[in-house]
C-alpha cells in the first residue's frame, strides 16, 4: 500500500467518521472499519432503513482527507496573517 493510501485510510477515515455525522446533523455516517462488502446500488453510499446515508470506507477516507487539508490550510493562513 502506498503512503497516500495509508494517509487516506488512517487520517481521512478517522476524520470523516468523527466530523461527517456532526456536520450533517446525523444524516450521513460512515460504515464501520471492518464492515463486510455488501453489494450496493451505488458504489459509494447507500440509505439505511431510517433514510440516513451510509458512506463506504474509501469515499469517507477521501472526504476526511479533504476536510483535514482544508482545516490545515485554514490554520496556516490564519497564523500567516497574524504574524504579518
Amino acid at each position: 500500500m502506498s503512503a497516500l493510501g495509508i494517509l487516506v485510510e488512517l487520517i481521512g477515515y478517522a476524520v470523516a467518521r468523527a466530523i461527517l455525522p456532526w456536520l450533517s446533523f446525523g444524516w450521513i455516517y460512515v460504515e464501520p472499519f471492518g464492515a463486510s462488502a455488501q453489494p450496493l446500488r451505488r458504489p459509494c453510499c447507500r440509505r439505511d432503513a431510517d433514510g440516513r446515508i451510509q458512506l463506504r470506507q474509501g469515499v469517507a477516507g477521501w472526504i476526511g482527507l479533504v476536510i483535514s487539508v482544508l482545516m490545515l490550510l485554514a490554520i496556516v493562513t490564519t497564523f500567516h496573517f497574524m504574524l504579518f
